[in-house]
Formats: C-alpha cells, sequence, structure tokens
C-alpha cells in the first residue's frame, strides 16, 4: 500500500496549535488537523480557504424570494386576474410574507446542499481511519496529520520532527 501521510497525537489544543504553527514555518503546506472541537487560530495556520457557502445562502434565499413572488404575481395578473374590492392585482404587501418565507426555505436547502458539496460528503471511507491511534473511542483527540504530497515530506525526517514537537504518538496513514 501507499502511503497517504503521517499523522501524531497531541495532549492538548495547543500542543497542536504549536506543532501545527511550527510545520508552517519549516515549510510544510499540505496538512490538515482533528480535534473534538474548533480550535481558535488552527484554521488560520492551516491556511485553509474561507467558505463560500454565505453566498450560497444568500443565492439560494434571493432565487427562493424571487421564485415565489414570480409564481404569485403569474398567478393573480395573468393566470387569474380577480379584481375584489376594487383593489389593484399586484398588492405587494400580501405577496411579501410569503416570498419571505420562501427565502428562507430556499437558503436552508442552499445551505444544506452547499455544506453537503462543500465537504465532499458522502465520504464513507478516508485514509486517515486506517491509522490505529486516530480514534475517539478513548475520548478524543488532537491530531495533526502531515499528507506524504506535501513536498517537503520526508517520512522518517517528519515523524522526528512530530516527536521533536512533543507528539505523543506518531504513525504512519496507509492510503
Amino acid at each position: 500500500m501507499t502511503l497517504h501521510g503521517v499523522i501524531a497525537a497531541f495532549t492538548d489544543a495547543e500542543r497542536l496549535t504549536d506543532a501545527a504553527r511550527a510545520m508552517r514555518e519549516r515549510g510544510y503546506h499540505r496538512m490538515d488537523a482533528y480535534s473534538p472541537y474548533p480550535v481558535d487560530g488552527l484554521a488560520e495556520i492551516l491556511a485553509m480557504p474561507r467558505t463560500r457557502l454565505p453566498w450560497i445562502v444568500l443565492a439560494g434565499a434571493v432565487l427562493g424570494g424571487a421564485f415565489a413572488y414570480g409564481l404569485i404575481l403569474y398567478s393573480v395578473e395573468i393566470d387569474y386576474p380577480l379584481d375584489v374590492g376594487g383593489r389593484p392585482l399586484h398588492s405587494w404587501p400580501a405577496f411579501t410574507v410569503i416570498a419571505f418565507e420562501a427565502a428562507i426555505l430556499g437558503a436552508a436547502i442552499a445551505g444544506f446542499i452547499g455544506m453537503v458539496v462543500a465537504n465532499g460528503l458522502p465520504r464513507y471511507y478516508h485514509p486517515v481511519f486506517n491509522a490505529e491511534i486516530f480514534t475517539f473511542a478513548k475520548g478524543g483527540g488532537f491530531y495533526l496529520l502531515v499528507e506524504a504530497t506535501d513536498p517537503q515530506f520526508g517520512r522518517d525526517a517528519t515523524k522526528a520532527q512530530l516527536r521533536r514537537l512533543g507528539a505523543a504518538s506518531v504513525a504512519e496513514v496507509k492510503a
């Protein structure tokens, strides 16, 4: 089997953050971190790209609201115009409530689909699951994965650097 990378387990979030920062300073760029809760500053250290999900949610809201408003307008002005009490056919205050709720629905659906696509789900397998030290069954942990595709990666050198940075254990991750 080919090597996917090297994973190191750390005892706390601070050691994980310090190790990620030190590895970044040594020129490593293809890294990922795993922890039981969000760690402040870790995403910036790993240079994770900013999410486009807010724009996707906004687009879903605008499309949902516009679709519902257009559907209402079509139904009362073109398909079945009905003059009730001399009011205009385009009575926008009555239409905004339904359009607003359709915008919320559109945003929720777009957010769900955008999150699934952004996370590459459904993903039933990831090579990191092959590492014996990567387990949350014992109460979780803090892990730093250095991928073998990184230009600075050297199997023994990377393991030695992670041990020097305070890793409790280091293991290879088979692909």
